[in-house]
């Protein structure tokens, strides 16, 4: 069924269709603009020779511009902007502004044929949550402090969550305690943490305790550092791994 919109010079009712546009990027801060309103997604594809970076943003009045993140129209992780010399498609969900921008925030030398399209699709991300396209993981030395940090992912975007595993490895006869050790977090909800029982336990065992959620968990804010933290620990070696994704 056609989406229809509203021609505000007839007050007539008409089919929306899709909105394009087209234009050089050779320069810095060089920049494509068309409009959006009604749009759901926006694709953006740029040829030709070139080495810069490209910046997509949407706007409600015109002036003030809010940076969208893109992905690779075939999928994968995303960015907080187009880096580099390779050709491709990139798409963002643009629902709710009324413009639509590609602006170069970097330039190195080329120029890049930038085409913006809006359209009424809305963008399928239904995989973003069952697929976790980044891992991370530290290893310790023994008796130290172990850090795991997931970078900042860049502006616009946050991590995602999808599996956390703490691993305690005995380098030593371990005795049994009666306060826990409480591995924290940074940049999660509630400030995340996890109690590991202080017990007996044999030189060269390993405990270990996962954290699958249903959904992922989503970092409490945009472009900041996610850290899991265990700390320090006599005869014990460390091991944090994580696996995540990144959006916005």
């Amino acid at each position: 069924m056609a989406k229809l919109s509203r021609d505000l010079t007839s007050g007539t009712l008409h089919p929306r269709e899709n909105i394009s546009g087209s234009g050089a990027l050779g320069a810095l801060n060089a920049e494509n603009v068309i409009n959006a309103d009604g749009a759901s997604t926006v694709s953006l594809d740029l040829r030709g020779t070139f080495s810069l970076t490209v910046e997509v943003a949407g706007s409600v009045d015109g002036t003030n511009w809010t940076l969208l993140a893109v992905r690779s129209i075939s999928g994968g992780t995303y960015l907080a902007a187009v880096t580099g010399a390779a050709a491709g498609a990139w798409v963002a969900a643009c629902a709710g502004f009324a413009k639509i921008r590609a602006r170069v925030t970097a330039y190195t030398s080329g120029a890049a044929t930038a085409t913006l399209l809006a359209a009424t699709g809305l963008l399928d991300d239904r995989l973003l949550g069952e697929v976790s396209s980044n891992a991370a993981t530290i290893t310790a030395a023994l008796s130290t402090a172990a850090t795991l940090t997931l970078t900042a992912p860049g502006a616009g975007l946050r991590h995602y969550i999808t599996g956390l595993r703490i691993e305690r490895h005995a380098a030593a006869l371990l005795t049994a305690g009666t306060t826990p050790v409480v591995i924290t977090t940074t940049n999660l909800p509630g400030a995340l943490a996890f109690s590991i029982p202080v017990e007996a336990a044999a030189q060269g065992s390993v405990y270990e305790k996962s954290m699958e959620p249903a959904r992922a968990i989503m970092a409490s804010a945009q472009n900041t550092a996610t850290t899991i933290v265990a700390p320090l620990t006599t005869s014990v070696i460390w091991r944090l791994s994580a696996t995540f994704y990144v959006a916005p």
